[in-house]
């Protein structure tokens, strides 16, 4: 049987049919912000508009002057020396940068503020040109809507009580000019089919063209002097190369001597990492320490519990005790990391020796030196045979070194590294990972090797971009694939599990303005309202603005599932936290509401469609058209108020206050110095990209889905796109650094969740008019997503797979162009941060004093009970933390 027809055949069955009686009750409950009939659509959504718009004024007029009176908060990068760019450089007057922001190219955001805000700001414009399809659209929607209802009245006179409603029974001007104004079966539905082709057309035409943008500076991004364009990290390394040497060794031989400058393989040490993380404690509390001696004259003291034979609680001069700790740590460091490098040395030593010996036995009339000074052996072996051992019959064998008695010495090395390793701190110290980074001098080398096939056997030895360096998650860093892929999938399950749990508040918040459903709940609110008719329009406004607070706080749950994928570097983590934050906004604030509408009715509604997920079309059909108000209220709340709150910045602004309170202030450092992770107003922002994509691609959904149904959200949107492209132009110019330009990593993701809503939005516009009883036009429209699946199966096959690689031609003329500059800016970049610093002192302190305050008798710096009681002010938290004596 035909879906629609069963469908339909559902709609007309029996009240005591639960389907059926599912089917009435959504499309009641899906009437989300359902106020009494004194209240219309067209009402709510003008109070919505002048109640926020006027809020949001305020705060711009706010902000003007605020801007102008406090340019460190406003337009930090016109105020701190390296943020300045030619394009901050100058504030401009009050109104004066409005223009401004607008008239600097793609080209000069591109280079000043950097590769990802120029991303987002075409992702911006992206919505702006969809919005101006729209509007197209509009001028020949809105007429066909407003005369799409043919359906002769006197007819109706002696209907039945439970007839259902026609279009007869929308009289509010905003209903009338939307596709629910068309009685079933007009020939005006052909205007929606023409819109649909217009605007979904657009939009893979505007992508295609995106595509084209993207490629080039992609690949001008991918070819400057960046540690991550010439380091790719590598992953399961097998057992034979897990060393600094071995893996250095095979990656010269794949390619050459000259283009592999670095290897490291990443070592597991907590317990180094532990002290190194105590040290900067320690160096911070004395740091603080010589500045009160500095500043108020007087030797600070604190508290250190006493266990023994001490006293607890007594006092002791904190500089010399601060001293002696710093030392302790400073000597433990640097014993732990020269035993690192000591084994690393050793480990280089053993291979040499292992591979003379093999070159010995392959080649015994040939004399080889087993002195590591004398010649290159290694390299003369690589240049002949290009990396490959010949057999005696000529035939070429793969790099694997060849199996004689020797060749146990490999895995003999790496089980006496871990031994030697386990025994610099502890039995959780010590075990090599089996990754690492490499690092390459040239553009082509680099871009090969992250297209090789490295080993046989699946996820082994695989090669991938490299992610900065401060932007690594060391803890991932080597962490074997099965227990990756566990932690994978266990974060997608706990991720739906939050997804199907947040369905709840949604459903309960969304169903705050059903006046029906709270009369059930709330005996009396009837009277109520009667008696207080504003009550009405507020309770109306109030489900968008929980729903805005909801949204608000999804990243910082999100992020805790992301970080559990294995993710190496940032970059990855905020694609896949942008991929989720996206789905479930589509998800909650789209089809939640749209289907459901209804606390009391979630659990039912989500087992029938659970039951039967062909009928999820067929809903979507019925009440997304009855959902305009409701998504015009939420995006007004959520642009406007967002957009007032990042010119404000008053979260920021909070936390610096906080900071200017709490933290140390005796000095310039001190002040520009981040406390308890609280930054101050010195320190610069870095934009938060995958929630404002997230909220972005929301937009673009709901733009896509009633742009032909309710033409007056195409106006609604283009206001929206507008605004944030005014406000972030500046936000990027003016206040955020670049320092997480990941180089728009995030525009791949962003396109194909794009599509997904292209499709969505196609398959619920099909639905919706086949409901119409519009057949021959609910047909037309089938070739349109036919021709969307093949858009987007024609750019999966390539265009994808192109921004992800420079081109060869490209990469040898860029290495030929850099033939000689200096690449010092490669040199340590992958080093585990906790082995880069041996020793380490505070910057107001000499290393000589520091020594020497340590080296002083203990009894110096303990004060008996009874003794001089000294202020010491700002170090009543050390206390607490001070260090424990035994």
């Amino acid at each position: 049987m035909d879906p629609l027809i069963f469908h339909r055949q559902l709609l007309e069955e029996e009240h005591n049919n639960r389907l059926g009686n599912f089917i009435r009750r959504s499309l009641v409950d899906s009437e989300v912000d359902k106020v009494p009939d004194s209240v219309t659509p067209t009402q709510v959504i003008a109070s919505t508009f002048e109640i926020y718009g006027s809020i949001f004024l305020v705060i711009f007029a706010a902000f003007l002057l605020l801007r102008a009176k406090f340019p460190l908060t406003y337009t930090f990068n016109s105020r701190v020396l390296k943020h300045i760019t030619p394009l901050s450089k100058h504030r401009y007057g009050s109104f004066q940068w409005i223009s401004k922001v607008f008239a600097f190219t793609d080209e000069e955001m591109f280079e000043h503020c950097g590769m990802s805000a120029i991303v987002y700001l075409r992702f911006l414009r992206l919505g702006i040109k969809l919005s101006c399809v729209g509007i197209f659209n509009s001028f020949f929607l809105i007429p066909a809507n407003l005369h799409g209802c043919n359906i002769d009245p006197p007819a109706l006179v002696n209907d039945d009580e439970g007839r259902q409603p026609t279009c007869l029974d929308l009289s509010d001007r905003v209903e009338q000019i939307s596709l629910s104004h068309v009685s079933p079966g007009s020939p005006n539905v052909w205007a929606t089919v023409v819109a649909a082709y217009i605007i979904f057309g657009s939009a893979m035409y505007f992508i295609f063209k995106e595509f084209e943008w993207f490629t080039e500076h992609r690949h001008k991004f991918c070819t400057q002097h960046r540690p991550d364009n010439y380091t790719v990290y590598v992953a399961q390394i097998p057992l034979e190369y897990r060393s600094d040497a071995r893996l250095l060794e095979y990656f010269q031989t794949i390619f050459s001597k000259e283009v592999v400058l670095d290897a490291k393989v990443a070592v597991n040490i907590p317990q180094l990492e532990k002290k190194v993380g105590d040290r900067k404690k320690v160096i911070e509390k004395l740091e603080h320490a010589v500045n009160l001696r500095n500043v108020k004259g007087y030797e600070p003291l604190h508290l250190v519990i006493g266990v023994g034979e001490g006293v607890m609680g007594q006092q002791v001069e904190s500089i010399p005790e601060y001293s002696k700790e710093l030392n302790r740590l400073n000597e433990d460091i640097t014993s732990a990391i020269e035993k690192i490098e000591a084994k690393k040395e050793k480990d280089r030593e053993m291979f040499l020796l292992e591979y003379e010996l093999e070159v010995a036995e392959v080649n015994p009339d040939e004399e080889t030196s087993l002195l590591f000074g004398k010649g290159d052996a290694l390299s003369e072996n690589r240049e002949v045979n290009g990396g490959l051992d010949t057999s005696d019959d000529g035939k070429t064998t793969k790099h694997h070194r060849k199996t004689s008695k020797f060749a146990s010495l490999g895995s003999a090395v790496l089980n006496s590294a871990n031994m030697t390793m386990a025994l610099i701190g502890g039995s959780e110290d010590g075990k090599i990972r089996d990754g690492g980074f490499v690092t390459f001098s040239s553009l082509l080398a680099k871009n090969q090797c992250v297209q090789i096939i490295h080993h046989a056997t699946p996820f082994t030895f695989y090669t991938m971009d490299a992610p900065r360096p401060e932007a690594i998650v060391w803890t991932n860093v080597g962490t074997p694939h099965k227990e990756q892929h566990v932690s994978y999938l266990l974060a997608q399950a706990g991720t739906a599990a939050t997804c199907l749990f947040w369905t709840i508040p949604v459903s309960f918040f969304s169903s705050l303005s059903e006046l029906e459903s709270l009369k059930e709940l709330i005996p009396g609110l009837d009277k109520v309202l009667e008696k207080n008719e504003w009550l009405a329009g507020f309770i109306a406004q109030l489900s968008p603005l929980m729903l805005v607070i909801l949204t608000s706080l999804l990243p910082a749950i999100l992020t805790v599932f992301c970080k559990k994928e294995g993710h190496v570097g940032s970059d990855s983590l905020n694609a896949s936290l942008l991929t989720k934050l996206a789905m479930f906004m589509i998800v909650q604030i789209f089809f939640v509401q749209a289907i459901a509408g209804s606390a009391a009715g979630i659990v039912e509604n989500i087992e029938i469609v659970i039951d039967r997920p062909t009928i999820l079309i067929g809903l979507l059909a019925e009440s997304v058209p009855n959902q305009v108000k409701s998504f015009i209220q939420f995006v007004q709340v959520q642009n406007f108020l967002g957009c007032g709150l990042e010119l404000l910045r008053i979260p920021r602004v909070a936390m610096a206050l906080i900071r200017e309170r709490i933290g140390p202030n005796l000095t310039e450092k001190e002040r520009n110095t981040a406390y308890m992770g609280i930054l101050p107003m010195s320190e610069s922002e870095e934009m938060e990209y995958p929630m404002l994509f997230a909220e972005m691609i929301l937009y673009f959904m709901i733009n896509l889905v009633y742009s032909c149904i309710a033409p007056i959200m195409s106006y609604i949107l283009l206001i929206c796109f507008g605004l944030l492209s005014l406000v972030f132009r500046h936000q990027l110019i003016y206040t955020y650094s670049r320092k997480n330009d990941d180089g728009g990593k995030l525009w791949s993701s962003a396109i194909m969740l794009l599509i997904t809503c292209m499709v969505v939005s196609e398959f619920t516009l099909i639905g919706i008019v086949f409901l119409k009883e519009a057949f021959i036009p609910g047909v037309f429209l089938i070739p349109l997503i036919v021709c969307t699946f093949l858009f987007t199966s024609y750019i999966k096959q390539q265009h994808f797979l192109v921004t992800e690689h420079v081109p060869s031609t490209l990469c040898s003329a860029t290495d030929k162009a850099n033939k000689n500059t200096d690449l010092s800016f490669l040199e340590e970049k992958y080093l585990q941060p906790a082995l880069a610093v041996k020793k380490e002192y505070p910057d107001n302190s000499s290393s000589t004093d520091t020594v020497a305050y340590g080296k002083r008798d203990e009894s110096v710096g303990l004060l008996q009970s009874g003794g001089k009681a000294v202020a010491n002010e700002g170090l009543e938290e050390a206390a607490s933390t001070a260090p424990m004596e035994i």
